[in-house]
C-alpha cells in the first residue's frame, strides 16, 4: 500500500509541475486519503470474509455413534450373501448424518448408511464381537466399494472374540459410508453393546 500511495504521490506532483501557475493545483492530500479509505474498507472486506468462512466451518458439526438395538441376545447372520447392517441403538448422532430407518422384519438388510453433509476428512471405527461356534467378519464401504474390514475366525477356548479396524476417508458431500456383514458370517448381539459404528467430521476441506 505504501509504494501505491508512493507512486501516486510521485505521479501527482509530475502533473502538477507541468500545470500552467494559473490552473487549478491537484488535491493530492484528498486522492490520498481516499486510497487510503479504499485500502481500510478492503481489510474490512477481507475480515469479514474470514469471519463468515469460520462461522460457517462452526455451523457443520457431525458426529454419529450407534450399537445394534438387543433385548436380551440375539445374532446378526449367518446369510448367504453380503448384507448392510443397521446399528439402530444411536449413543449419538449430531447432524443426522447417519440413517437408522430399519425395516421391521429384516433390520440387517435395511440402510444404516452415514452420508457425507459436507466435503471433509471423516473418521470411522467399528468394532465387531462375536461368541460361539462361528466366524465373524464385517466390511466397511464407500460408495459400495470396500475400504476396509474386520474380521475373526470361529471362537477357540475363550468362545469371545472382539475384532476393530478404523480409518480417515476424504469424502465429497453425498458419499456414503456403511457397514456391511460378509456373507455366512455373523455377529452376536447383547445388552452390553459391544458391537459400534461410530464416525465423525474432523475438518471440512
Amino acid at each position: 500500500m505504501k509504494l501505491v500511495m508512493s507512486v501516486v504521490v510521485l505521479m501527482c506532483v509530475g502533473v502538477a509541475q507541468t500545470l500552467d501557475p494559473m490552473s487549478p493545483i491537484l488535491d493530492i492530500i484528498g486522492e490520498l486519503q481516499k486510497i487510503e479509505t479504499m485500502g481500510k474498507e478492503l481489510n474490512a472486506l477481507r475480515e469479514e470474509v474470514r469471519e463468515l468462512k469460520s462461522k460457517n466451518e462452526e455451523r457443520v458439526k457431525v458426529a454419529f455413534s450407534a450399537s445394534p438395538s438387543a433385548v436380551g441376545t440375539r445374532y446378526y447372520g449367518p446369510l448367504p450373501e453380503k448384507s448392510t447392517l443397521v446399528y439402530n441403538n444411536t449413543f449419538t448422532n449430531i447432524g443426522n448424518a447417519y440413517d437408522t430407518n430399519t425395516e421391521p422384519r429384516f433390520i440387517w438388510l435395511s440402510t444404516g448408511i452415514f452420508t457425507a453433509p459436507v466435503k471433509g476428512v471423516y473418521f470411522f471405527i467399528f468394532v465387531v464381537f462375536n461368541a460361539y461356534e462361528k466366524a465373524a467378519g464385517v466390511n466397511l464401504l464407500k460408495n459400495d466399494n470396500l475400504v476396509v474390514a474386520a474380521s475373526d475366525n470361529s471362537p477357540g477356548q475363550d468362545s469371545e472374540d472382539t475384532s476393530i479396524n478404523s480409518v480417515s476417508l476424504l469424502l465429497e458431500r453425498g458419499d456414503r459410508i456403511y457397514l456391511q456383514l460378509i456373507e455366512t458370517r455373523r455377529i452376536y448381539a447383547d445388552g452390553w453393546k459391544r458391537n459400534t459404528f461410530s464416525g465423525h467430521l474432523l475438518f471440512t476441506v
